[in-house]
């Protein structure tokens, strides 16, 4: 059983509706579901969201977590790569459930503003994604948690990321 959540995370509202760029665990909807349903949120409506990809970033794994036993991703500035993810269009006031499932709420991760380019083609357009806080950041990059990469691999797949990242994600995993 879930402890209650009150408070800054179930009160804040958002200024404006946002796209969410989700390219961790929150790809696994049964994953995510579970967490919402732990910490009184009802899971967001996925049927507008679409798959995408922001360039200029890669996953960097560098951000403890004792749930996943190991390191998590967070992205990293770098020219020659991307990232893929879904885009969820969310409402403003869905702002404090972001902000708590991404960890911003505990410290541990901060917001970024991307550019996600679908990859079914169309404009590409501004989202919110969220990475590592530094404060919270080891070092230098670890082996990713076994569990995590798990859950990322079977949301990317459900996402119908590109075979060339869940390629990227396997490899991963060796």
């Amino acid at each position: 059983m879930g402890l209650p959540v009150v408070g800054k995370a179930h009160e804040a509202a958002g200024s404006a509706p946002f796209n969410w760029f989700i390219y961790g665990s929150s790809l696994d909807r049964e994953a995510f579901a579970a967490w919402c349903g732990e910490h009184g949120y009802r899971l967001p409506d996925f049927s507008g969201a679409w798959a995408a990809r922001v360039d200029g970033v890669r996953l960097r794994f560098d951000v403890p977590s004792r749930f996943w036993g190991g390191a998590v991703a967070g992205l990293a500035a770098d020219a020659g790569a991307h990232v893929e993810g879904l885009v969820v269009p969310m409402p403003a006031d869905a702002r404090g459930l972001a902000d708590h499932k991404e960890g911003v709420i505990s410290g541990l991760a901060q917001p970024l503003s991307v550019v996600a380019s679908p990859l079914a083609g169309g404009p590409a357009r501004p989202a919110l994604a969220f990475t590592g806080a530094d404060a919270r950041r080891l070092p230098s990059e670890q082996p990713p948690s076994r569990r995590f990469l798990e859950t990322v691999i079977r949301g990317a797949r459900a996402s119908g990321l590109s075979a060339e990242w869940l390629a990227s994600l396997e490899a991963l995993a060796r």
